[in-house]
């Protein structure tokens, strides 16, 4: 008995520390009343694990009256430490462009007060995989990606939308041949598997176009396949080609042929059910921040730092 009721305790500090990590200073917190409902255990509990939060450095509140109990001040690392088995980790793809290298900057800015690492890996569906199995808390992929993957499993959910632009600015297809307008019958088209992004594109811009030969490679290695005269065409992003100088290419947009806009987009994924870290992220993951920070990166006026 006494060892459920330890437990019980436990769990109470661990969901009231998470709570506590979604709010800023000032703000005012729940009624004890309020707790007990939110937290399904009794009031002696909650003033338990909150007298525990208060002993442990985490947390400093002070009573207004009849206006309630407000937020003082709080130590987010050690809220961290009560309401998570392990540091916030997140993940992203390679920070291969600028605007990654803006998005990571932006993100360890912007989650600075807790314990935060990201994890740089490629595909999209890997990523999402590890956020299912708890081994990241979120991940960034495109608004595309998130949502496909959530019309088939039920176990991840969207915790932000980063607005138009804050993946990469736009996917183009690459040519080979300086006069051709698009895809032609008989091409060899550059098509990475491991990329659900550039995968599902090529094969949305090629439905119904007979004789194609899909050439299998890396998305990043699709300029130099161009110019080696392995391939004749490639989706690939504009980001890359404008960072890396590439002077002399074939560009064909691609707006009129697919909806890209959900392709550039960025969005936070979580583990669906973690209440809690939604809305750490939605309070401290801004669009407009990791907007301007982004924005800062690509002028040159702040360093990236990642």
């Amino acid at each position: 008995m006494g060892d459920l009721l330890y437990q019980k305790i436990g769990l109470a500090v661990n969901r009231m520390a998470q709570d506590f990590m979604s709010r800023a200073e000032g703000e005012r917190i729940p009624s004890i009343s309020e707790y007990q409902e939110k937290l399904q255990v009794s009031r002696g509990t909650v003033q338990n694990s909150l007298a525990y939060l208060k002993e442990k450095g985490a947390v400093w509140l002070v009573s207004r009256g009849h206006m309630g109990t407000y937020i003082e001040k709080l130590d987010y690392r050690r809220l961290q430490e009560c309401g998570m088995n392990k540091g916030l980790l997140g993940s992203m793809p390679l920070p291969y462009s600028v605007s990654y290298q803006g998005l990571a900057t932006a993100l360890y800015r912007v989650l600075d007060n807790f314990e935060f690492n990201l994890v740089y890996t490629r595909g999209s569906e890997s990523r999402l995989q590890l956020v299912a199995e708890g081994v990241y808390q979120f991940t960034v992929c495109s608004l595309y990606a998130a949502e496909k993957a959530m019309k088939n499993r039920t176990d991840i959910e969207i915790a932000g939308n980063l607005g138009l632009g804050s993946y990469l600015s736009r996917h183009v297809l690459l040519l080979r041949d300086i006069g051709a307008e698009g895809i032609q019958e008989g091409m060899r088209v550059a098509y990475d598997r491991t990329s659900l992004d550039q995968r599902d594109i090529t094969d949305m811009i090629t439905s119904g176009i007979r004789g194609i030969r899909f050439v299998e490679l890396r998305a990043h290695q699709t300029v130099n396949a161009i110019r080696g005269g392995m391939i004749d065409a490639g989706v690939w992003n504009m980001d890359e080609i404008i960072e890396s100088g590439y002077q002399g290419l074939h560009i064909i947009p691609l707006d009129d042929l697919v909806d890209v806009s959900k392709f550039s987009t960025a969005a936070l994924v979580i583990r669906r059910g973690e209440e809690s870290l939604k809305q750490l992220l939605q309070r401290y993951v801004k669009t407009s921040e990791i907007r301007k920070i982004q924005e800062d990166i690509k002028k040159g006026r702040i360093p990236v730092d990642y």
